[in-house]
């Protein structure tokens, strides 16, 4: 039966059977398995017996678009038809002959299929079956020579190719049946058997009554290789600035690849590094100035106007304008700075916040180091008005630092709570340090292994005592940092001598910080590749 096309946006059914829109050299057509409606464009179709393909919502799976009719108790007479197709380089012509040998039906003369000839002709041609022996398949192909048509077309293409005999022609066999010739009621070219492509591999014997070819496939064919030309690392062999090389542009080297000014000098080296330095990206170190349109760089060779760049600050889509010595003037200025040097004051408590004098040429990225910074090495990650945040806080521990140590002497009398109760009248500081307002006091485990009571008061000129933390308790068992969450509540009830540490809120004064670029390199002609050439696998395409 003849199928129709494949139509797009259309609802099909299951059991619903369609061919591609154009020929498929498969020979199938396509059974609806899946209901729903086609997509906006043709699917790639499957090119073996019960693969599927979704389109749109419809799932087909490929069948034989001959199989229904070889079913019938008499189907249709298969017939067979043969292509050869010669090369222009090889055979001088690249003109396609038809041939049919009449014996598979009652049909007389020539043929028309898909609109083309085929002559009919006595052909021989046999060894197509494949086998389980792990060889290809190596057909025959004789073709009658009584009226001396194949001796004539051997002697005109061994004109061009001394002793060629029609090797490496195309042969194409081709089998339908009767009902699908074109003239039948049911004319339809493209319900076939899967096409079968040969070679001519040599002419295997010739004489007056007939000429023999042994066909090969193409992976079987004689001193051919895979890949076909022979590739030797490290060199190219294609013609500089030819087709294939496909290098036009102006920057010129010599063998040794050094700089040339003149296309009259321009000569490649035919190496790795020569094809890099005329197709390759270029990396260099650089430095720009926000608002400036001026990239200096550690060398500008191999760099000229067109070239795209990329980089810190540099904006999208941004070329090389100019280069004049190793500086490159680019097609927009640069929005920010690689270095920049400001004034600013530290944030409490939140240390990961910096108010600066100017944000100009900062952004988001870049490392910030200076002092107050521990660790170093924060990176930019917001910039709002003149603050900038900072991945990671200066003092993630808190904001108090330790100033000192002393040995206190706790002087204590006993009153009423319970029994009795210690009334604190005042540390005396026995040595070493003098505490001031606002600092805490933490003390550590006495020798005796007692908690140690701390309670700051004011100043008492009875007992000389100095006013450490105003009406703040703290709990402290062996600390050795403090934050502003913790409470002091712990008791002592020895009048010994203890250690004390004194901890104080850190203050932070305007410092010059210094911002950098996470990276100075930049990075010219990154949309450009390798070609292909004799170095595999560095192309962009094959």
């Amino acid at each position: 039966m003849a199928y129709s096309a494949w139509a797009s946006s259309t609802a099909y059914s299951v059991g619903n059977i369609v061919r591609a829109s154009t020929l498929q050299a498969s020979g199938l057509v396509f059974r609806c398995t899946t209901a729903g409606t086609s997509g906006g464009s043709e699917p790639t179709w499957g090119t073996d017996i019960g693969s599927t393909v979704t389109d749109g919502t419809v799932v087909w799976t490929a069948v034989a678009s001959s199989y229904e009719e070889l079913s019938e108790i008499a189907p249709s007479a298969i017939i067979e038809l043969f292509e050869m197709t010669l090369d222009a380089t090889l055979h001088g012509s690249s003109d396609t002959y038809r041939w049919h040998n009449g014996a598979n039906a009652d049909v007389t003369g020539n043929i028309v299929w898909n609109g083309n000839t085929y002559t009919r002709l006595p052909i021989q041609a046999d060894g197509f079956d494949y086998t389980n022996t792990g060889s290809l398949p190596r057909p025959t192909l004789t073709v009658s020579n009584l009226d001396s048509t194949m001796t004539t077309l051997l002697i005109l293409v061994n004109a061009t190719t001394v002793g060629n005999d029609l090797g490496g022609a195309t042969v194409k066999r081709i089998r339908t049946l009767k009902k699908y010739l074109d003239g039948e009621a049911a004319a339809d070219p493209h319900a076939k058997f899967p096409d079968e492509v040969w070679y001519v591999d040599r002419k295997a014997s010739e004489n007056r009554d007939a000429v023999s070819f042994e066909l090969a496939s193409k992976f079987d064919l004689a001193g051919v290789m895979l890949p076909k030309r022979q590739l030797i690392a490290n060199v190219c062999q294609w013609k500089y600035r030819g087709a294939e090389c496909g290098y036009t542009g102006t920057r010129y080297f010599n063998t040794n690849d050094g700089a040339e000014s003149t296309l009259a000098n321009d000569v490649c080296g035919k190496r790795l590094a020569s094809c890099e330095l005329r197709f390759g990206q270029v990396t260099r170190t650089g430095t720009v100035t926000s608002g400036s349109n001026q990239l200096v760089l550690s060398s500008a060779f191999n760099i000229e106007a067109g070239d795209p760049v990329v980089g810190f600050a540099v904006p999208a889509s941004t070329t090389v304008s100019s280069v004049s010595d190793n500086t490159v003037t680019m097609s927009a200025n640069a929005n920010a700075s690689t270095t920049v040097l400001v004034s600013g004051t530290l944030q409490s408590p939140d240390t990961s916040k910096i108010v600066l004098s100017s944000v100009a040429g900062l952004k988001v990225g870049m490392i910030v180091t200076g002092t107050y910074l521990a660790p170093e090495g924060a990176t930019i990650t917001d910039i709002t008005g003149t603050t900038v945040t900072m991945g990671q806080a200066a003092y993630p521990d808190g904001i108090y630092e330790k100033v000192g140590t002393s040995t206190l002497q706790p002087n204590f009398r006993l009153v009423g709570w319970k029994y009795q109760s210690y009334q604190h009248y005042g540390n005396k500081l026995i040595s070493g340090f003098t505490p001031s307002v606002g600092d805490i006091i933490v003390s550590q485990y006495s020798p005796f292994s007692r908690k140690i009571a701390v309670r700051s008061v004011g100043y008492d000129s009875r007992f000389g005592a100095t006013l450490i933390h105003t009406n703040t308790y703290s709990a402290f068992n062996s600390y050795s940092t403090i934050k502003q969450s913790d409470n002091l509540n712990i008791s002592y009830n020895k009048r010994e001598r203890f250690q004390a540490t004194f901890y104080r809120k850190r203050v932070f004064t305007s410092q010059t910080y210094t911002f950098t670029a996470p990276n100075n390199e930049y990075t010219f002609r990154t949309d450009v590749g390798l070609p292909y050439g004799s170095f595999p696998g560095v192309g962009l395409t094959q």
